[in-house]
């Protein structure tokens, strides 16, 4: 997939492909994800809408790159191995996702018996049916890993700190609310893509392509799009954060698992153009946590990254 375009905001898409789903948004959605993720309680329509556009973007550029693994192994549909593929360079954020994964192979458990009323407990744990995302995974992984490192992540427990500081960040927020503000929060951090599955099929103009995603492929997908969500929220935070210290400080960051993460350098945020708003984040903020996302890595990052063919970073995986 050839690229010319400098920016991980805006790739190879072009104005008559971006214009598809253009009648699709996930606008109200997002804006309630947001909220739930530690923006204002009504974000910035404009923040909202170019959110969309950044997650749209990279969601369709990931589909397609999933793609051309999925055509030069010979298969006919997108698989799920298509992805762990694509995503084996980061442990970090390929075991968010395994245990996402997971979580939904248990979910399946729990629905199962309680649809045939009281299935035994050695079925539920037996059947391949119910676990079906972790054998997609162990026979994926069993394939390719030749030094047993991603075969140790099944067994791996380790406290995702970035998913721990959400959890943290949803605390506080809820301190301050009343009953009212409260269940609307509660509603906005159980929203996701996946439960509107057909409108984000289109939304990813998936009729368009050759070769189709399979169900499981959609719900990875779906995951990765609220993932690029709350990472954006999580980068435009601290570029906000920046932006209201004091210039020269050298202690004026508070260094979180996020920061730690994703933060790359010190540059100011006055590249943004206007003085920040404290009580939601604004198009600039997007604007510059993709910039800075975007050189993260470094000068080696076409020898390092997964996606160096694209030269776009995928904030998601």
């Amino acid at each position: 997939m050839n690229n010319t375009a400098a920016s991980p905001m805006y790739t190879t898409t072009s104005n008559s492909e971006r214009s598809t789903g253009k009648s699709i948004s996930f606008v109200a959605e997002i804006m309630s994800m947001m909220f739930s993720l530690g923006d204002a309680r009504r974000p910035v329509h404009e923040t909202v809408v170019l959110v969309e556009d950044v997650v749209r973007t990279q969601l369709i550029n990931l589909l397609r790159q999933a793609a051309e693994v999925s055509q030069l192994r010979g298969a006919r549909v997108i698989s799920p191995e298509d992805l762990l593929f694509l995503m084996r360079k980061d442990k970090k954020k390929l075991r968010r996702l395994l245990k996402y994964m997971f979580m939904r192979d248990y979910k399946s458990k729990i629905i199962k018996s309680i649809d045939e009323d009281d299935l035994p407990e050695n079925k539920v744990s037996g059947s391949s049916k119910t676990n079906k995302r972790q054998k997609i995974v162990q026979d994926f992984f069993n394939s390719i890993d030749q030094t047993g490192e991603l075969m140790a992540m099944l067994e791996n427990d380790e406290i995702d700190e970035v998913k721990q500081e959400r959890m943290e960040r949803a605390e506080r927020q809820t301190r301050i609310m009343d009953s009212a503000q409260y269940a609307e929060f509660y509603k906005s951090r159980h929203l996701s893509f996946s439960k509107k599955s057909s409108k984000f099929r289109d939304w990813l103009d998936c009729s368009s392509m050759e070769i189709k995603p399979t169900v499981v492929t959609m719900e990875i997908l779906a995951d990765l799009a609220y993932e690029t969500v709350a990472q954006l929220v999580d980068l435009a935070l601290l570029v906000r954060q920046d932006m209201v210290t004091k210039a020269g400080d050298p202690l004026s960051h508070a260094v979180s698992a996020t920061f730690m993460q994703y933060h790359s350098s010190a540059e100011s945020a006055a590249a943004c153009g206007i003085e920040a708003q404290r009580d939601a984040i604004q198009p600039c903020h997007i604007r510059e946590a993709v910039r800075r996302y975007g050189h993260k890595i470094g000068p080696l990052s076409p020898f390092t990254s997964a996606y160096c063919r694209s030269e776009m970073a995928f904030l998601a995986c």
